[in-house]
């Protein structure tokens, strides 16, 4: 077994001190982060929008057809509405070759969340227009829902014997 020289602790020890500087930077950057998009999401949930939005930070694909996408959202993940994050990857956008991984923002890998931080106003733009598009929808539906209630209400319901 061979033995630590002198030169080498000190090597040792002045990098794990180094590093332990740095984990403690890095996780008070990272706690503010958290902080600044926590805002965000409460704000969002307070709307109860109830429409998922999702849009790409990155895609990458190979010559054999296998992809590797990013996207930040807002969505429902593991039954709470918040800013989320997702990876899939796959191969010819097959979904039964898959693999998708959400997570709500605070969640989500740290190198994925310093990622997504620069496209957050993208996707407030994307979730105004979706919700905008979504209340139209709604609107359009109206009509028919009403014909369908009123219809029910004039039904006369089939004795019971």
């Amino acid at each position: 077994m061979s033995q630590i020289t002198p030169a080498l602790a000190l090597r040792i020890t002045a990098a794990f001190e180094q590093l332990s500087t740095a984990a403690k930077n890095l996780n008070t950057a990272s706690d503010e982060l958290a902080k600044s998009v926590g805002q965000l999401d409460t704000a969002l949930r307070k709307l109860n929008l109830g429409v998922a939005t999702w849009v790409r930070l990155s895609r990458s694909e190979d010559s054999q057809g296998t992809f590797s996408l990013r996207e930040l959202g807002y969505a429902k993940v593991a039954g709470r509405w918040g800013i989320a994050l997702r990876t899939i990857a796959g191969r010819d956008s097959s979904s039964e070759h898959e693999n998708r991984e959400e997570w709500l923002f605070n969640d989500a890998p740290r190198a994925l969340r310093i990622q997504a931080i620069d496209m957050l106003p993208d996707l407030l733009e994307k979730l105004v227009r979706d919700a905008q598009l979504t209340a139209r929808n709604i609107t359009g539906k109206i009509q028919k829902a009403q014909q369908v209630a009123n219809a029910i209400g004039t039904a006369t319901p089939p004795t019971q014997e």
